[in-house]
């Protein structure tokens, strides 16, 4: 039996589904190498296992000093300090023609020591002279500018104390937090790790692959899929499962797009047993309304609890969650639409949103936008600068798309980013300030 659950709001959906996926994700995690764990998401808050620097070091080519060694040097007032040479191959061994030092050498008042950016400088100073204020001679220096307590020093911890969360948990481990990672030793992350499964369903898909290549169609004639094919039968690439394995790549999970099937119940619940038996989580396009031939969601509530079908928003309405128990474990499902741009949004507002948030940004409408009470509109926005604004905060503007449609696919890729219109709210004037989520930085 077909039917559609009472719609729910948007924040209702999102709160069910995110609360699932807060116990859900909990041990679904997997242990990356460093270098494979770009835009991945940090399982787990990462703390540094030691001071950044480990050790005082110098900011500055130059020498090594004392400071009260150098205190009111100038031009007209030079002070001369006895060189010392660094070994810097043993980091903390000292020689020269003046002293042998060893591993525990300290700096004395009257002597300086030749350094590079980035290298120790040896304990007992405190400062670091520029090479561009020093004169060197061969067994002594002259200082012509004095120079503060640690001044040219990066000092012990100054960019990391041990103890402090390197990442956080949740968050997008990007090339930065590599190298930091990398700084203190650490080799190996736990990252959130998802087995996600996409199925599309429809007999009108013709799968990307084959498309160019002669194929056998239903009558089992051997045809050639092209443009001029697609445009006699009414057929259509399928072009959701392709963007669904980009955008959870872009999440950092590596998904599987299974071959698409045709609007055949039997067939449909073959395959999601399957895919559920492969994967954590299931993604499913096409099917999802109640329609004669919709089989998809039909199928999907004899295995499992339905959490929700259908929600108040637009583009997007027709979409639903699953949780279904395999043996003893549980799986979920995203019944998305299977027209691409709702599709795309079902998925930002239900899965991106919980593990990997756009960028958002106030920013002032360029014109007015009308949304109905009681629904959550979904307002496709492209950014666009104004140097002669009058508008003293901002140059930058939203401008809504005129474009509407849940199966446009190009409104998708010629916005620059979304805002979401509560459903307690009747629309926007020109000039109102609204909060822009980013596709592009």
């Amino acid at each position: 039996m077909k039917f559609v659950k009472e719609l729910i709001s948007y924040e209702d959906a999102k709160k069910i589904t995110f609360q699932e996926l807060d116990e859900f994700i909990r041990d679904k995690y997997k242990e990356f190498n460093l270098n494979d764990c770009l835009n991945k998401i940090c399982h787990e808050d990462i703390v540094s296992p030691v001071d950044l620097p480990s050790f005082n070091k110098s900011a500055m080519d130059g020498y090594s000093v004392i400071a009260e060694d150098v205190f009111g040097a100038s031009d007209n007032n030079p002070i001369i300090l006895e060189k010392i040479e660094f070994d810097e191959e043993e980091n903390s061994k000292f020689e020269s023609k003046n002293t042998v030092g060893d591993e525990n050498f300290e700096l004395i008042n009257g002597f300086a020591t030749k350094v590079s950016t980035g290298t120790k400088i040896p304990e007992g100073s405190n400062a670091v002279v520029m090479k561009e204020y020093v004169k060197e001679y061969d067994d002594y220096i002259e200082v012509y500018l004095g120079v503060h307590p640690f001044e040219n020093v990066s000092k012990i911890g100054e960019d990391l104390k041990k103890g402090d969360i390197i990442i956080k948990k949740g968050e997008i481990i990007t090339p930065y937090h590599i190298a930091l990672l990398a700084s203190v030793g650490i080799k190996k992350v736990n990252c959130t790790y998802l087995k996600i499964g996409i199925l599309s369903t429809g007999d009108e898909l013709i799968s990307l692959e084959n498309y160019g290549k002669e194929v056998n169609n239903k009558n089992d004639e051997l045809k050639k899929i092209n443009m001029d094919y697609i445009s006699k039968t009414g057929s259509i690439i399928n072009s959701n499962s392709v963007m669904l394995k980009s955008l959870l790549k872009n999440c950092g999970f590596d998904a599987k797009a299974y071959d698409h099937v045709e609007d055949n119940p039997k067939e449909i619940e073959k395959c999601i047993l399957k895919i559920l038996s492969e994967n954590d989580i299931l993604m499913t396009t096409g099917g999802t309304s109640v329609g004669d031939r919709d089989y998809t969601f039909e199928e999907i509530s004899k295995l499992g609890e339905i959490l929700y079908h259908g929600i108040k928003i637009r583009p997007g309405r027709p979409v639903g969650f699953s949780k279904i128990e395999l043996g003893n474990q549980s799986k979920f499902i995203y019944i998305l639409s299977g027209y691409p741009v709702a599709a795309a949004v079902q998925f930002e507002l239900l899965f991106n949103q919980y593990f990997k948030p756009l960028k958002t940004l106030k920013i002032p409408l360029t014109r007015n936008f009308a949304s109905s009470l009681g629904r959550t509109d979904i307002m496709r926005i492209k950014l666009t600068y104004d140097s002669n604004s009058k508008n003293t905060n901002s140059k930058l503007f939203a401008e809504p798309l005129r474009i509407s449609g849940s199966g446009v696919i190009s409104s998708l890729s010629s916005a620059d980013g979304y805002v979401i219109i509560d459903e307690n709210i009747e629309g926007y004037e020109k000039g109102d300030i609204v909060t822009a989520h980013l596709f592009k930085k």
